[in-house]
């Protein structure tokens, strides 16, 4: 059998303490149609015993060990830093790509220049129930407007960014240790830099479910109020006020789903309130769909 034509793309990947996962997720890598030039993981201060298991994938990955635990998008920042290729591709470590995930994507960029981005389509799947396609209705390249509302996110672990790109926004934001790649999206966008859609899916991410409003879900919630007041002006620059409350509604919403009598409250607000995106007149997209 031929061995995969190599390529100019780093793969990075952030790890820690999910060695049950990594097998599946490397050897997607290595499965690929189009090999990547490196496989680079970031082991994020995991247990001895899960560092020891990364040992085995020492020959065809280069790893960087942390000495403290620093987050995910941190954690890609210094894969970022070592990285060679002229592209980068995202990846969790319990994710697992599609054969042609690289060659699919790399074979986009090369017939669009202009593109400085291209994610995909995703199959969610979950150890309870069946696997869900996620494919929205990303408009092509992905606009300012659409990327700010919670239904246009662009999920980076599916995504082949060109490196120069990456490091020009100056990787991921170290203050969120959630959300981190929304942030990174919307930043990408109001940058005006292209991102395009694939929309097959090419990437299965792993989905475990909640079954109730935990500590973690505050986290969230909290989390996602940060990202809100650190991007308020985007969110009036091409929604003016009521895009500043439509916003705000939505994340209640989102973040209350699992909370039954909490978010029916937030329903009942969002009655007497309707959520509403409506475009500014006056506003200018920074991305160009020339």
């Amino acid at each position: 059998m031929p061995t995969p034509a190599t390529s100019d793309i780093s793969v990075v990947i952030p790890y820690c303490n999910r060695e049950q996962y990594i097998d599946e997720a490397i050897q997607s890598v290595l499965a690929q149609t189009l090999q990547p030039l490196e496989i680079i993981i970031v082991n994020d201060c995991s247990r001895e015993s899960s560092r020891r298991y990364l040992d085995r994938y020492a020959g065809v990955c280069s790893i960087i060990d942390l000495p403290v635990n620093i987050g995910c998008g941190a954690a890609r920042n210094e894969g970022i830093r070592r990285a060679r290729g002229q592209f980068i591709a995202f990846m969790d470590d319990d994710d697992v790509w599609l054969p042609e995930k690289l060659e699919r994507q790399r074979q986009y960029m090369a017939e669009h220049p202009r593109c400085d981005a291209v994610h995909s389509a995703v199959w969610a799947f979950f150890s309870d129930k069946p696997d869900r396609l996620i494919a929205r209705d990303w408009p092509n390249p992905a606009t300012l407007a659409h990327v700010l509302r919670l239904e246009g996110s662009v999920l980076p672990q599916t995504m082949m960014i060109r490196a120069d790109v990456v490091r020009s926004l100056g990787g991921y934001d170290l203050r969120f240790r959630r959300h981190e790649d929304v942030d990174f999206m919307y930043r990408c966008a109001a940058a005006g830099y292209r991102i395009d859609t694939i929309r097959e899916p090419l990437v299965r991410l792993r989905r475990q479910g909640h079954e109730s409003l935990t500590r973690s879900s505050w986290l969230f919630f909290f989390a996602f109020i940060d990202l809100w007041w650190k991007h308020k002006a985007l969110y009036y620059r091409v929604y003016g006020v009521r895009g500043l409350v439509s916003s705000l509604l939505e994340i209640l919403e989102c973040c209350t789903n699992k909370a039954r009598y909490l978010n029916g409250v937030i329903r009942l607000l969002i009655r007497f309130i309707p959520v509403k995106w409506e475009v500014r007149p006056d506003y200018v997209e920074p991305v160009s769909r020339d």
